[in-house]
């Protein structure tokens, strides 16, 4: 569906006599499904309403869950069961992945539909007519960063602004949209890394109505030092303002060009640093002015804003290795993409009087705590329906499609419950006289897969379309606990004597690990260099280093050797 216009509408007038055309069976779809897409776009929301989590299974594959989505349009986007996906077979991936040089990549999801079967035409006596058409989806990768304006729950009530992005560094500037007179509010600046090099940089931000709340200063002074700080990528530095005792004016904080200086490891490089975020000043309550912010909007100014705009579904992380790109780590719904419900805003407290207030939750950080990698946790738990086409009858078997469990590969327990109304029932319902209708349950894991198959069994008739299925995986303790013990890492060679400025390639032997990603560091810092592939380069200055390989996922797992350094 290529036009995205949904107004203005047009409904069939029917009245006895009236002769119907395809065209008058194709306007009344149309009213209806534009009416339904209208009210999704204005009234919820652009984004994931529920489920869409985007799993690694390994180094090159992920899988979606099922779950639905609104597009910029109000287009429903529904996922009916998980889909796993080589990176290699979605859309994108020759412009995106295969060069080995990006340090991520970002899965979105686009509504699609196509033509279904084929209907003999009465008239033209042609069969190439479609008999139904299917709505589905796209998933595909890109590069692409999305516009500042990207529609979130937070871009309601502040306002972020890309101050600088040189495809290593990306500088934000965060600021609320509206401010009482002479208060204080927190300014942030968000700073996200892809290098493997420590960033650093400086620069003023010039004060227009507002001032620093520590000296009163019209001058904010902004420095950063990576190589301070536990490198995780991502960072925040918060300052306090207050703003003039003034009303109904914008206040700037615009950055100064000429002062902006960046270095990756010390050595200055060129960059730009340019654009600004403006604050409202207003005795209104903050409350309202959100409020009355929206409601101002004209309705084709907000659907406008953001159409076209791309559904972010995750940030996948990777790791350079021979070549190629592997999956290091996934984060979720990256620029907070989500659809809120009323429910879900009660709940959190985010309505009324508190509905300006950043909350402390924030879905779409579960994924991007620092430090965190997308490694398998011990336990898993879901529920499938498994359909029960021919359920009237006695001893049939039923099979579920296949399951990711998510917790690595291996030896796994799984655990099953067929869930009744009358309560979650584990093992043999025989026990329970109340039960009427008997089931069997059984799964098949294929430890090679991280996957398994739930079976049932009728042991009596019923009259059920389906069945409810809760199961629980839990990693094996033995399968575990022998698993890290046998996990080892060896660098070849063992030892190495090299001169100064010489680069040598090390090799990282991973035994008895399902995932064989490894970070590279040397110790001290100035001991030298060695990029993600393995290739060490030595310090100008003799002496005696150790260059460690640690496991991207196990991290208890490592190898060091020394490294000689001389003339």
């Amino acid at each position: 569906m290529k036009n995205t216009q949904l107004y203005p509408f047009e409904r069939n007038n029917y009245f006895y006599g009236k002769l119907l055309s395809v065209e008058d069976f194709n306007s009344e779809q149309k009213y209806m499904d534009d009416k339904r897409r209208l009210i999704n776009r204005l009234v919820h929301g652009v984004g994931v309403v529920c489920g869409l989590n985007v799993v690694r299974v390994d180094d090159t594959t992920i899988s979606v869950e099922s779950g639905m989505a609104f597009d910029t349009t109000g287009r429903e986007i529904v996922v009916d069961k998980p889909v796993t996906k080589k990176l290699g077979m979605l859309s994108g991936f020759d412009t995106s992945l295969n060069t080995g040089s990006s340090a991520y990549v970002y899965l979105c999801i686009e509504y699609s539909e196509g033509a279904k079967g084929a209907a003999h035409n009465i008239v033209s006596g042609s069969g190439e007519n479609s008999d139904r058409i299917k709505e589905g989806y796209n998933l595909y990768l890109t590069t692409s960063e999305p516009e500042d304006d990207i529609n979130s729950t937070d871009n309601v009530y502040e306002q972020s602004v890309t101050v600088f992005w040189n495809g290593s560094v990306r500088i934000r500037h965060v600021m609320p949209r509206f401010v009482n007179p002479d208060t204080s509010f927190p300014f942030r600046v968000e700073i996200e890394t892809y290098s493997r090099q420590f960033t650093a940089f400086s620069y003023d931000i010039q004060l227009v109505c507002l001032n620093c709340a520590a000296d009163g200063s019209s001058v904010l002074k902004v420095n950063f030092d990576e190589k301070l700080l536990e490198k995780t990528g991502k960072y925040t530095l918060t300052y306090d303002l207050t703003a003039a005792n003034v009303n109904d004016t914008d206040a700037t904080a615009t950055p100064d060009g000429s002062t902006f200086k960046i270095a990756y490891d010390k050595t200055p490089v060129e960059g730009e640093i340019s654009g600004g975020s403006s604050v409202k000043i207003t005795d209104r309550d903050l409350y309202d002015a959100i409020a009355l912010e929206s409601f101002d909007h004209s309705m084709d100014t907000e659907l406008r804003k953001t159409l076209g705009q791309r559904l972010y579904l995750a940030r996948i992380n990777l790791v350079s290795s021979v070549g190629t790109s592997i999956i290091d780590s996934i984060v979720n719904v990256p620029f907070g993409q989500y659809v809120t419900s009323n429910m879900l805003l009660s709940a959190l407290g985010r309505n009324g009087k508190n509905y300006g207030k950043k909350s402390s939750y924030s879905p779409a950080a579960v994924d991007d705590k620092p430090g965190r990698t997308d490694r398998p946790t011990d336990i898993a738990s879901g529920v499938c329906r498994i359909n029960l086409n021919e359920g009237s009858l006695k001893n049939r078997v039923f099979f579920s499609d296949e399951i990711y469990h998510g917790i690595g590969l291996g030896s796994v327990t799984i655990i099953l419950a067929a869930v009744t109304e009358s309560g979650t029932i584990y093992g043999s319902p025989s026990v329970f006289r109340d039960e009427e209708t008997q089931y069997e349950l059984a799964a098949k894991l294929d430890p090679a897969r991280g996957s398994f198959i739930v079976g049932v069994k009728t042991r009596s008739t019923t009259l059920q379309g389906y069945i409810d299925v809760k199961w629980t995986a839990i990693r094996d303790v033995d399968e575990k606990t022998a698993e890290k013990r046998n996990m080892k890492i060896t660098i070849k060679p063992n030892s190495l004597v090299i001169r100064p400025r010489e680069t040598k390639y090390l090799e990282a032997v991973c035994s008895n690990m399902t995932n064989k990603t490894v970070r590279w560091s040397v110790s001290p810092a100035a001991g030298g260099e060695i990029d993600s592939n393995g290739m060490y380069t030595a310090p100008n200055v003799e002496g005696v280093y150790e260059v460690i390989a640690q496991s991207a996922v196990y991290p208890d797992v490592k190898a060091s050797i020394m490294v000689v350094v001389r003339g």
